[in-house]
């Protein structure tokens, strides 16, 4: 889904047409949007998210993957490792086990590392396109038995660029919101405060290049 770039995007597309089972370029009201249009064409049993600045790690990544989705009827996600690229976050790698409590308190889950079954958007919705940048964190959220599953192996390298690595305050204070929409409990919401300044600081000392 493209909204209507202005660069080369659409002649690569062109280019490549015969590999792609269904594209657009059009204007969108913003990642989220251009996200649910998505899931309207997905034919898959596995959903996975990739922006443009994005790309999986090797060629074996599907087929590695595959072998923890097949026969699969329990989790709702699969995740493995992001590592960025770019940025003032540029070699950072994210993602681990985890579980629905640690997600209460934070987004933890890497969103172009995880592979989410199609039947889950049927079950909990859409994306709520008023939020711009934690709307994946928002949707996984509504299901309040979530299951999770990682798998320990490197499945993306992710852009340093994008909004949620530039701004990252922003997207901590959108976490927030997504914790009162679902109504997650105020103890917990203030534990997740006094962990994004320990996580500032820490973030702040690795970029000064001090150990950590």
């Amino acid at each position: 889904m493209d909204g209507a770039s202005k660069d080369a995007t659409v002649s690569i597309l062109e280019r490549n047409n015969s590999q792609i089972a269904f594209w657009e370029s059009s204007v969108d009201r913003g990642i989220a949007h251009a996200w649910n249009k998505a899931l309207e064409h997905a034919k898959g049993d596995w959903v996975l998210f990739l922006g443009a600045d994005d790309r999986l790690w090797d060629a074996r990544v599907l087929s590695d993957i595959a072998e923890a989705l097949q026969d699969n009827d329990v989790d709702d996600v699969v995740y493995g490792e992001i590592i960025f690229e770019g940025g003032a976050v540029n070699g950072l790698v994210a993602g681990g086990p985890s579980n629905s409590m640690v997600l209460k308190r934070r987004m933890v889950i890497p969103h172009t590392a995880a592979f989410h079954r199609r039947t889950f958007f049927d079950e909990v919705g859409r994306y709520d396109e008023t939020f711009k940048m934690a709307m994946d964190y928002e949707l996984l959220l509504r299901k309040k038995s979530f299951s999770p599953r990682f798998v320990s192996r490197r499945v993306t390298v992710m852009g340093g660029e994008g909004l949620s690595s530039r701004l990252i305050k922003k997207t901590f204070l959108e976490g927030r919101s997504a914790q009162i929409k679902n109504k997650v409990d105020l103890r917990i919401r203030i534990e997740a405060w006094h962990a994004f300044y320990q996580l500032r600081h820490l973030i702040n000392l690795w970029r000064k290049g001090t150990s950590v």
